[in-house]
């Protein structure tokens, strides 16, 4: 009982530290898009979109002869990224946004046909993974390219009235303190993940449950709390740009790298299911972010995405 209580003060205390975090990193990198003319949803897909946590457990699953773990994790993982922050975000605040760059879509769209490629042939996984690894270079080079052309995610007003008041203040003081935040929020997210599986362990949560919905969501809480305080903080731009971002990689650096060690991957209907959803999610968020806002309704079809993700693989696992 006591080592119930100590890993759930871990637990709670861990999501505090994120929640904490959260908001140092988020003030601090919007004053530096304004001091050095950055695209926040540019800043956002190039460093909140780097998981190097999940990068690590398909490299690590594929180079144990665990491929269906390995391209699971990409894909659930993805899955999971679209749906829950979103869903449970825009179910309590209105979600408004800048119209997205067609290019982002663009390249989801090749690297989901890569997916597709690579479980359909036979020896698809390894000419995929290379492919993937060459669409995440071709990205990050346009997003140098053009991050200077994008414009700010604030109102002129408000640039000016920052500019003013962060003219005598150090600009080396907040990349530290922005650093810190983040550094704080990966700290949190090991914690809580570390405390989860003591739990679970101890309580004795059955596998499937604990591993489609308490994983599912304690790997991604870093990304519903960003979401929801940068929705809060009306710097949407960066939350929503760091999920796009963590899309492509998973699809590119995460998917390639485990590809290429993996090399063929044969064929079953459940890679089908996962990646039709995930298609589904994609085609759903080009539609919707047209409108340059999600609301309640945007909310509920997400949330339904993620139950029938669910639903699908706990059938595939029971029978």
């Amino acid at each position: 009982m006591l080592n119930l209580i100590v890993w759930l003060t871990l637990f709670i205390g861990s999501y505090v530290v994120i929640y904490f975090a959260a908001d140092l990193f988020l003030d601090n990198l919007k004053d530096l898009c304004v001091i050095y003319n950055l695209s926040p949803f540019i800043i956002g897909m190039l460093i909140l979109g780097i998981d190097p946590e999940e990068s690590i457990a398909s490299i690590i699953a594929a180079t144990n002869g665990l491929p269906y773990i390995s391209f699971g994790n990409v894909v659930g993982n993805s899955i999971i990224a679209m749906t829950l922050p979103f869903s449970l975000t825009v179910l309590i605040y209105t979600m408004k946004f800048r119209s997205i760059s067609k290019f982002y879509f663009i390249v989801i769209y090749i690297l989901l046909i890569n997916l597709l490629f690579s479980f359909i042939f036979s020896g698809g996984m390894f000419v995929s993974g290379f492919v993937a690894i060459g669409m995440y270079i071709i990205y990050v080079l346009r997003n140098l390219k053009h991050h200077m052309q994008e414009k700010i995610g604030v109102n002129l007003e408000y640039a000016e009235q920052k500019l003013k008041g962060l003219e005598n203040s150090s600009k080396m003081k907040r990349i530290i303190l922005t650093s810190l935040g983040l550094v704080f929020i990966f700290i949190g997210g090991e914690l809580l993940i570390l405390s989860a599986d003591q739990i679970i362990d101890i309580i004795q949560i059955p596998e499937v449950f604990f591993g489609f919905i308490i994983i599912a969501f304690v790997t991604n809480v870093e990304e519903l709390t960003l979401v929801l305080k940068s929705v809060k903080k009306k710097t949407v731009e960066i939350g929503f740009g760091g999920m796009i971002g963590k899309l492509i990689w998973n699809l590119t650096i995460s998917f390639g790298v485990s590809g290429i060690f993996i090399k063929n991957l044969p064929f079953k209907f459940i890679l089908l299911w996962n990646w039709l959803i995930l298609l589904l999610i994609t085609l759903f968020m080009h539609i919707s972010s047209k409108k340059e806002q999600f609301n309640k309704r945007d909310g509920l079809i997400f949330m339904g995405f993620f139950v029938i993700f669910i639903a699908i693989n706990i059938l595939f696992v029971t029978v």
